[in-house]
Parts: structure tokens; C-alpha cells; sequence
């Protein structure tokens, strides 16, 4: 551990009043030990050898705890080494004497204060730092992850322009689901946040209903969620409710009574007669239980898709708020 590491830990570490207190007589008692053995009698500067002192304590302790050790090794140090009390005698050297050291002691302890608050205000912002570079990293892994799961649908394509096509257009819902998420400010989406800003891009606002309580997401499950509401929309705007003038989106979630399960429902009626599709591709993918998504059910019902999600770790953006009933069967 380098000379630097160590300083900037003493400096920055948060101590308990017990020990500021036990610190605060360690800095008393080892500048007098140090005098007495130096020079046990009445000599001049008295305050010599507590200096160092009063500046370890404004870096280390709170400033009540270090304007204490100024004060009492001033009281210590006149009455042991400087010939007694301050003020028993009154006159104009002693009384400029003691403005010094007033002046001597404040200036140590602001500058040492000052210092100690800028050497914790960097720490907060090198671990602030460190915490978006592991949540840069996460995101990464996890969108490579999604890449990973989209190419492997190359094989099953029916020509490489197929493939091209569909693999640009998945990589283009996956860039505007991250865009809609900043690094370390935005952690944590919310619904109906997430959901309007994802669906607003397919441009049938009057004919999606979103309804349910605000919710905090984990960050795990946000962008599988965007990209999961993506291809429903896509879907619907290709074979499903929103392909003609008629049709209907619903997309509901409620908390369950554990008040940390999250259950969303994507409920499409009113559009053309739905099919299940002949072969299985990106879209399902997108669509299984995976990390974020910790359950999903797909049902592809003649009269409009449905699809189910379960998502565990969500909380109510009011933590006072208690959920209650069972989800809504709306199929």
C-alpha cells in the first residue's frame, strides 16, 4: 500500500465519537510527554511542541473534536510549561501573545479542515467513478449478451438479405433501449416511464393504454424489458393490433402483495386474427425468461397476443405504499 493510499484512508475514514475522543487525548498527552522530557521547566514558547497537534487533529478528527484539542493543550501547555494561568497576569504582550496563537490555531484548523473536505470530496467522486465504470461494464456484457442471442438467429434466415435486415432492425431497437438509459443518473428505470418512452417511437399513442402503479425497476431487468416491449410493439405493428385502424394495446403491472414481484401484461385486441408463427426467431428469443426477465409467457391467441412478464427485485416508487389484489385477468 503506497504512502499516499494510506494518507488519503486516514483522512477520508469516518470515525466514531469514541474514537475522536481517544484521539483527541493521544494528541494532548503525547505533545506534553514530549515537552516534559525536552524541557521540564518554565521556558519560552510553551505551545512549541503541540503545533502538530492541533494540525493532525483538523485532518483527522471533526472540527468539534479538533477545536477541542486547541483548547485544551492551550490550557495544558500554559499551565505545565508557561508559568501559570494565561490571564493572571493582564497586561499588552500577554494579551497580543494569545491573539497570535488565536489566530495561529484558527488558520491551522480551517486549512486542515479544508483540506480534509477536499480529500473526502475526491474519494466520493473516484468511488462514484469506479461505480459507473462497473455499471459501464455490466451494460456492456449484457448487451453483448442480447447481440449474441440475435445473431445466433443467422442460420435460420431464409437468405443473408434476410438476415441482414433483421439483424439491423434488432440492433437498432437495441441501440434506442439504451438510449434511453445514462449511465450512474438513471440506474434504476421506472414504469410508466420506460413504457412510454419505448412505444412512443411506433407512433400509436391513442391507441395504447398503459395502466398501473409507478415502479422502480432493478437495473438488470430495464433493458430487457425495453427490448422485450420493442418487439411486442414491432410484432404488433407488422401481424398484430396496430397493423390496421382497429386495434388495441392494453399493458398493465401491478406489484404482487410481496410488494417485490412485478407482473406485466401486453394484452392486444381488436386487430386481425392472430397465428402462431411457423418457426421460432429473434423475436422469441427476446421474449424467454432470461436475466431481468425472470419469467415470460407468450401466447399467440386468435382474437390478439398476450404476453405475461414476472420480474422479482421491482419496489413502489412510494415504499409506503402497500399493493394489493391479484392481477387482472384481462385476456
Amino acid at each position: 500500500m503506497t504512502r499516499a493510499k494510506v494518507i488519503r484512508q486516514a483522512l477520508v475514514k469516518q470515525r466514531s465519537p469514541a474514537e475522536q475522543v481517544v484521539l483527541l487525548v493521544l494528541l494532548v498527552a503525547f505533545p506534553t510527554a514530549v515537552r516534559a522530557l525536552v524541557d521540564p521547566g518554565t521556558s519560552a514558547l510553551p505551545f512549541l511542541t503541540y503545533w502538530p497537534s492541533i494540525l493532525i487533529g483538523a485532518l483527522l478528527l471533526d472540527t468539534a473534536y479538533a477545536v477541542l484539542v486547541a483548547c485544551i493543550a492551550a490550557i495544558v501547555s500554559q499551565r505545565l510549561f508557561g508559568g501559570g494561568a494565561w490571564f493572571a497576569v493582564i497586561d499588552p504582550m500577554r494579551a497580543a501573545f494569545f491573539l497570535m496563537f488565536c489566530f495561529s490555531a484558527g488558520l491551522i484548523l480551517t486549512t486542515g479542515s479544508a483540506l480534509r473536505g477536499a480529500v473526502r470530496e475526491l474519494d466520493a467522486l473516484h468511488e462514484q467513478a469506479e461505480g459507473f465504470n462497473r455499471e459501464l461494464r455490466h451494460r456492456v456484457r449484457n448487451m453483448l449478451t442480447i447481440v449474441q442471442a440475435l445473431a445466433s438467429r443467422g442460420p435460420k434466415a431464409d437468405n443473408p438479405l434476410d438476415f441482414y435486415r433483421e439483424f439491423s432492425s434488432r440492433l437498432e431497437g437495441l441501440a434506442q433501449a439504451s438510449d434511453l438509459l445514462r449511465i450512474g443518473t438513471e440506474t434504476e428505470g421506472r414504469l410508466p416511464e420506460i413504457a412510454e418512452r419505448t412505444l412512443e417511437l411506433f407512433g400509436r399513442r391513442t391507441r395504447l393504454k398503459l395502466s398501473g402503479d409507478p415502479v422502480i425497476l432493478p437495473d438488470r431487468t430495464c433493458i430487457p424489458l425495453i427490448m422485450a416491449l420493442h418487439e411486442l410493439a414491432t410484432n404488433a405493428v407488422k401481424h398484430g393490433a396496430w397493423s390496421d385502424d382497429q386495434g388495441l394495446v392494453e399493458l398493465t403491472w401491478f406489484l404482487a402483495v410481496d410488494g417485490r414481484s412485478l407482473y406485466i401484461l401486453w394484452k392486444e385486441q381488436g386487430g386481425p386474427p392472430v397465428s402462431s408463427p411457423s418457426r421460432e426467431g429473434v423475436g422469441t428469443r427476446l421474449l424467454m425468461p432470461q436475466p431481468g426477465l425472470d419469467a415470460v409467457e407468450l401466447n399467440f391467441d386468435r382474437r390478439g397476443v398476450w404476453c405475461e412478464i414476472m420480474v422479482e427485485g421491482a419496489r413502489p416508487v412510494d415504499e409506503q405504499s402497500q399493493p394489493q389484489g391479484r392481477m387482472p385477468d384481462l385476456r
